[in-house]
Order: structure tokens, then sequence, then C-alpha cells
């Protein structure tokens, strides 16, 4: 199949970049699947991107716009569909930014995943030798989403909840979302029909962020907006407040100034009810509060934590470090178990959280540090830790960052990470300063869509020659 069609191609003579004008269609052979899901195809040695796609697939492509030398596609038709290939359950799928892999089967995704993890490790990290093991998979392919944010518009027949278009800010209307399971959808709806109820002038509501535990069955509703009046506020939420299974209620005020509603005014919220849930988290009871970081899918994030339990080993006695450590699940459990842990954290609501984790769960030998990554980094000295544990955000770390861990030289390292591009270069740069991969363990914590969770478990060696050697070209 893909010979036959090159030899298509090839019989084609070479155009320059203006030969692929908005609008025109051309037949092309998906090569591989890049970073965001995307299909990649050549066309005379120019780079075509579109979504949809699944390597080994002949497709026709609409040609759409080019930016920064690629060129980006819509595909039209496919020709020769891979066996991997489903219908998507999603209605919205095609205009809907949220899912890029629905239109694969699972174990497909998996499979492709693991193969953009390793092109993006060879290409941005120059790692080519890593031995990276198969993709652990979600318990729940769909329905696993414990957290949920909805925008909250208007149009001529009412409120509506929704999410943003792929690549705009226009807000979808959702009718449900296949994320989250028949229980939580059930919940979306209640809070539509209360929010219809709602006369919305003056309300100004932007988002609304929903909440589940399912250790407690329960759940908190999150709004977020710009209310005239603490009227408007009361009278959102006497409007949701029938809602089965919600205990808490929560209004925080955006700032105007920002587009983004997730850049807020950190000024006191109105609160009705509870401010928070508790998550169990192997054996150990955890507070997560509304400000918090909270993972979306619960069931994937226990079987991270138990994969870290096994790489650390026989906890008891061990100095560990846990760098972002949010409310602390990773740290209390290791503490829970004999090691002496220190988590350090930059949001002091998260440490408060952590700290009443620790009482309710009388963990011994775990203290909690309010500090961003850097200035606690300059207070440690050499030998201090045996192990630090890292869960950057997915901009990873920055370089004064990598030169600190440089010059502690702890003997092992355990790197999060929910992006590969960063991940890679992360990696690239700590191997430079004598750090080698041990073993790279990716779980998926998103079903249907393109994003991963990487473990990376990465050793201190003496030399960083044979570093160098171990894990890059």
């Amino acid at each position: 199949m893909s010979n036959s069609v090159r030899n298509i191609n090839a019989t084609k003579p070479v155009f320059s970049s203006e030969s692929l004008p908005p609008g025109s269609s051309q037949r092309l052979y998906i090569e591989k699947l890049v970073a965001g899901g995307l299909g990649l195809a050549r066309l005379n040695g120019q780079v075509v991107l579109c979504d949809g796609g699944i390597p080994g697939e002949t497709v026709d492509v609409e040609i759409l716009h080019r930016r920064k030398g690629v060129t980006q596609g819509k595909i039209l038709k496919v020709h020769e569909s891979a066996e991997s290939r489903v219908s998507p359950v999603c209605p919205v799928i095609a205009k809907c930014g949220g899912c890029q892999l629905q239109h694969l089967h699972y174990e497909g995704q998996l499979s492709q995943k693991r193969s953009m993890l390793e092109d993006t490790l060879r290409r941005i990290g120059k790692l080519s030798n890593v031995k990276i093991s198969h993709v652990i998979s979600s318990v729940k392919p769909y329905g696993y989403r414990q957290v949920l944010r909805m925008g909250i518009g208007e149009k001529r027949d009412g409120v509506f909840l929704g999410f943003f278009e792929a690549g705009t800010q226009d807000l979808l209307p959702v009718d449900t979302c296949f994320l989250v399971d028949e229980e939580f959808r059930v919940v979306i709806d209640a809070v539509r029909g209360g929010l219809r109820s709602l006369v919305m002038e003056g309300m100004n509501l932007d988002s609304v962020e929903i909440r589940w535990s399912q250790l407690d069955q329960s759940g908190l509703l999150v709004f977020r907006g710009r209310a005239k009046t603490k009227e408007h506020i009361e009278h959102l939420m006497n409007a949701c407040s029938k809602i089965r299974n919600i205990k808490g209620w929560i209004y925080e005020r955006v700032d105007p100034s920002e587009h983004d509603s997730r850049r807020r005014i950190w000024q006191e919220p109105l609160v009705r009810g509870s401010d928070h849930l508790w998550q169990a988290f192997g054996t150990l009871r955890l507070k997560v509060g509304y400000r918090a970081f909270m993972q979306a899918n619960w069931d994937v994030f226990q079987l991270l934590g138990k994969t870290i339990g096994e790489w650390v080993g026989d906890p008891k006695g061990l100095r560990i470090l846990e760098l972002y450590a949010g409310t602390g699940p990773l740290g209390l459990t290791l503490a829970s178990q004999g090691a002496r842990v220190t988590c350090v954290e930059g949001n002091p609501t998260a440490i408060h959280d952590a700290r009443e984790s620790i009482r309710v769960n009388k963990i011994v030998g775990c203290r909690m540090k309010i500090s961003s990554v850097e200035s606690y980094l300059l207070t440690v000295q050499s030998e201090a830790y045996d192990v630090i544990l890292l869960d950057p955000p997915r901009s990873g770390l920055n370089p004064k960052i990598i030169e600190q861990l440089e010059t502690l030289q702890v003997s092992k390292l355990l790197y999060i990470s929910c992006d590969a591009p960063s991940l890679a270069r992360d990696i690239k740069s700590l191997c430079e300063k004598g750090y080698e991969i041990r073993r790279m363990q990716p779980f998926d914590m998103f079903p249907q869509t393109a994003h991963l969770e990487t473990l990376v478990e990465l050793v201190f060696s003496q030399s960083s020659e044979n570093s160098m050697k171990k894990g890059m070209e």
C-alpha cells in the first residue's frame, strides 16, 4: 500500500511551498502520528499534518493553511482504512478539541502513544536506545475523569455548557462527555437544568468545574465568573442546591482583565457546604481541596503510585525529597511505609490539605514545605537525600533546577512527566550532567487523547561520559 502511494506521488513534478494553496485536495499516505495525535504525511518533501489519521492509511486531504513551515490539512476521505480504525462515540468529535484518538481502537492508542513518545525522545532528546515499557492501560478507556471543567455560555434558547472548539475561543455546546461516567453525566445535566432556571443578567458566569470523589461518591461544584452582587451568587447556589450527591458549592471571582477563566483573583471565595473532597490513595485517606491540583484519572494515578513504590523498594530509612508535591499522595504513602520524606509545594492550600491528611492518617516522618522548587533546592546540602521525586508542570524543569540537581548529585531521580517534548529536553540535560536512564514506564492517564504520563528512573553516574554513551546518540 505505501509503495503504491509513494509511486503515485513520485510521478508528480516537484512543487514549491506555494503549490499547496488552501482549498486544494491531495491524496496522501499517513506515515506516523506526532505530538497532539496529528497524522504526518509528506508531499514532495513538504510535511502535511492532519487530524484523524492512522499510520498506514491513504487519505484525501484538503489543504487548510501553512504555518511555521508546516502545512495543516483536513481529511476528506479515507481510502484504505487501518484495521485499528473505529467509529468515534462522540457526536462532536470533529469540532471539540478534547479527544484526538477516538477514531483509534484502544489497543492501537496505546501502541501509537508509545511510538510518539519514542519518536519525541529521539528527535528532541537525541535518545535513541531507551527501552520504553509497554504503556500501562487505563482501568476505564471511557468514563474515567473525576475532574471536568465546562464553559458556560448563552444563546437564544438559554444557557448551555460546553467546551472550546479546537484551536479557537468559541464555546461549543455539548450535551454530554463520554470521558466521565453515567453518574457524573447526571450531575452535568442537573447543573445545566439549574442554570437554565436562572435569570442570567448580571450573573456573568464563565465556567463550572465538577470534582468527584470515588471514596465518598460525592462531588463539588466550583463556579467562576464576575457576578455583580452576592445576591446573584446566592441565586446561583440555590438553583444548584438540590443536585444529588453534591456536598459543596464554591464561587470564585475571575479577573476581568484575563481572558482565560482559570486565571482568578486570589480573594476569599463564597463557599456553601464543603470546600474539599476525600480520596482514597492505597491505604490512605487524602484531603483534596478545590484549590489544589487533583488528578483526573485517579485509578491510573494509583497505578503510578504503586509503580513508584516498587521502584523505590524498601523505603524504611530512605531520605526522600518530593518536589511539586501537591497534596502529597506519593510522599505521604512512602512516609507511611517508613521513609523520611520532605514534600515541597508552592501552593499553600495544597500544603494545608496535606498536613490534614498527615494528621488523619497518623503519619510520622513527613514534613511539608511551602516553597518554590528553585528556592528550596538552594537550601539542600549534598548527600541530604537518597531519592528525589519530581512531578513538574507541563513546561518541565527550568535550567536552574537542572543545575541544582547536578550539584546535589542525588543517586536516584524519579521523574514524572505529562509532556513528552519537555521530558525529552530535560532528560537530555540530565544525562549530560551525569545521569543514566535506568527504566521508563508510560501510563495512559488520558485515554482517547494524545496525552501520556511517563515515569522515568535516572541514576547518577560518576562518569557523565559513560552516561552519554549509554543514554544518547
